[in-house]
This record gives structure tokens, C-alpha cells and sequence, in this order.
């Protein structure tokens, strides 16, 4: 007997939801018809939605003891899945949410899936399969094309990538979707990284495993909005850049050395000029603009060593990653 965890993070995808569920529904019946004794069974990570994405999770799970209580008209999930939800207190956001699903995941393998319909569940089944069979450990699912996206966009997501491969050790493969399967053992090795500030397009490359790859074309979003935003992108490459990689600070001691080389031979130069050829100390205005340069290229450096030390500041707090909250006791 086999049993598949789906771990689905939630940020206001009501619109959404029942469209997901009926899909992913249907790709557990035709796993049950190949693997009959196959089990179920879908985290819902509620990452603090403020529209009734939570109301209908619940709808959806009491519908397993009460086939009435449809208000959502959501489908019924089949009798082989089981529903949870893990309700945080606010929104931590999906990274924290991916975490939070691993670790209440029992499975035998693991599945992640957004439920904005973008990534096709029906994939699931072909990933089960390979699993199954033993090909691999990680099945992913990779987009082969941007098409859909801003041009600008398209171009900065391919600059990261680019950039991500040079300075670190960990490839990053461009396409590659946080929709996978994996095996448990997978899972295991990715819970025993603790960090506070999780990069999960690395950590799923760095742990490692027998892995393989199914491609397919884009697809747009039927319902509602992306959450992510430029600026929040911004802030997640720059996550990736400084989680994984130590090359920043490197660079940073290269060009602190690279202008201190320069302002030494400016200032031998200055000296020679004046004392040997007397000329007088001229280009007040070539100097301020060398100083003021000077100074950016120092606050940069202080910056990228900030990055640093801010996360490890956060890191030796032990704050936690999430705070799940619980259902209030209505009873007297």
C-alpha cells in the first residue's frame, strides 16, 4: 500500500479552489484504478488568506462525515483522502507553508502543488507512476516556454538564473516548477534543514537524490491574480543569491581590494606629480566625484556583509518558521 501526500499552500484562492478540487480529485480516481491500494491524502496550508479560502477548507473536510454540508458546492473528496488543514496565524508566506506541509505529510511520497491550476495536475499521475516504479526519487515538473509572461519579466527571471549558476554551487535549472513529487527519504533530508530563511528552488537541488524531469507548456491562471509582485521577486532572488551562495562577500573583498590598488596609485601619482614636476593638485571637481564613488562602492559592501549578518541574527533567535493557529473551543 502506497499513500501520497498532497501538500497545497492557500493565499486567498477561493476562486480557485473548487476548480482544483475537482481536478486533483479525478487524478486520485485514475491513480486507484492503475494502484488500487493506493491512500490519500491533501494538506491544505491556509497562509493567512483574508477572503473565505478557510471557510471552504472546512467545508471540504467536514464533507468527509457529512455529504450535506456542500454550501461551496465543492466536490467530494473520495473515500482514499484525507483532508487537513494547517491554519496559520497570519502570512508567512509560501516557503514557510511548504515547510509547515512537510512536516505534517505521513506519506510514502510526497506531492507539492499550487492550486492556482497552473501547474496541471494531471501530471500527478505520470509523477506516481516513476515514483512507483522506481525511476526516481524527485519527479518535477518543468515549463518549457515564458509564453504569457511580460517581456520584462520573462528577461530578469533568465538574468537570475544566469546569475544564480555563476556564483553558486547549486544549479538552478530555469523552468523548474516547485510542483514535484518525492520520495519519502527526499523529504526527510529537506526537514533536517532548519534554516529560518528557506530557498526551496535550492534546497530541493542541494539535497540531492535521483531526479527527473516532465516538461510541458504554459498555462495561464483561469481565476484571480499572482501575489507576486516585482519587488517581492526582487526580494526572493536576492534570497536565493545570498542563502546559497558565499560569492557576494567574495566579490565585495575583491572590489574593496580592486579600489584600494587604485586609490594608492592615484595617490602616488598625486605625490610624484607635485613634488617631482610641480605641478599643482588640480580637478577639484574629478575628486569629489572619485570620493562620492568611493563611498557607494563602501556602503555596497556594507550592504552585501549586512545580508549576511542580519540572517544570521535571525537565525540564532530560533524564532519560529510558522505559528499555526488553532480552532477556538466553542463550548462553555
Amino acid at each position: 500500500m502506497a499513500k501520497l501526500s498532497l501538500i497545497c499552500p492557500c493565499y486567498n484562492e477561493a476562486e480557485n479552489l473548487s476548480a482544483f478540487c475537482e481536478h486533483i480529485f479525478v487524478v486520485f480516481a485514475d491513480i486507484i484504478k492503475t494502484y488500487p491500494q493506493s491512500a490519500f491524502e491533501c494538506i491544505f496550508i491556509n497562509d493567512g488568506s483574508t477572503d473565505s479560502t478557510l471557510s471552504m477548507l472546512c467545508a471540504l473536510q467536514n464533507m468527509k462525515s457529512d455529504l450535506q454540508n456542500n454550501a461551496f458546492l465543492l466536490p467530494p473528496p473520495p473515500a482514499e483522502c484525507e483532508i487537513k488543514i494547517i491554519d496559520f496565524s497570519r502570512n508567512f508566506g509560501k516557503e514557510s507553508a511548504i515547510y509547515a506541509g512537510l512536516q505534517a505529510s505521513s506519506g510514502d511520497c510526497v506531492a507539492l502543488i499550487d492550486v492556482d491550476l497552473q501547474d496541471p495536475p494531471s501530471m500527478l499521475k505520470d509523477m506516481f507512476a516513476k515514483w512507483h516504479s522506481k525511476k526516481a526519487d524527485v519527479i518535477y515538473a518543468r515549463r518549457i516556454s515564458r509564453t504569457g509572461e511580460g517581456f520584462i519579466r520573462a528577461k530578469l527571471s533568465q538574468c537570475f538564473y544566469m546569475l544564480s549558476n555563476l556564483i553558486s554551487a547549486v544549479r538552478l535549472e530555469s523552468g523548474v516548477r516547485d510542483f514535484r513529487l518525492m520520495d519519502r527519504q527526499v523529504v526527510n533530508a529537506l526537514l533536517k534543514m532548519s534554516e529560518y530563511h528557506r530557498f526551496s528552488k535550492a534546497m530541493f537541488e542541494w539535497v540531492g537524490f535521483k531526479r527527473v524531469g516532465l516538461a510541458y507548456e504554459y498555462i495561464p491562471r483561469t481565476q484571480g491574480s499572482s501575489g507576486w509582485s516585482f519587488w517581492k521577486l526582487f526580494k526572493y532572488a536576492i534570497e536565493g543569491f545570498v542563502s546559497f551562495s558565499t560569492m557576494p562577500l567574495r566579490i565585495a573583498f575583491v572590489l574593496g581590494l580592486v579600489m584600494s590598488v587604485l586609490s594608492l596609485g592615484y595617490g602616488c601619482y598625486a605625490i610624484i606629480s607635485t613634488l617631482i614636476f610641480h605641478n599643482a593638485v588640480a580637478g577639484w571637481t574629478s575628486l569629489v566625484a572619485w570620493i562620492a564613488f568611493l563611498g557607494g562602492v563602501q556602503l555596497i559592501i556594507l550592504g552585501i556583509i549586512g545580508e549576511y549578518i542580519a540572517r544570521i541574527y535571525e537565525q540564532v533567535k530560533s524564532r519560529p518558521i510558522y505559528i499555526e493557529k488553532q480552532p477556538r473551543d466553542t463550548k462553555d
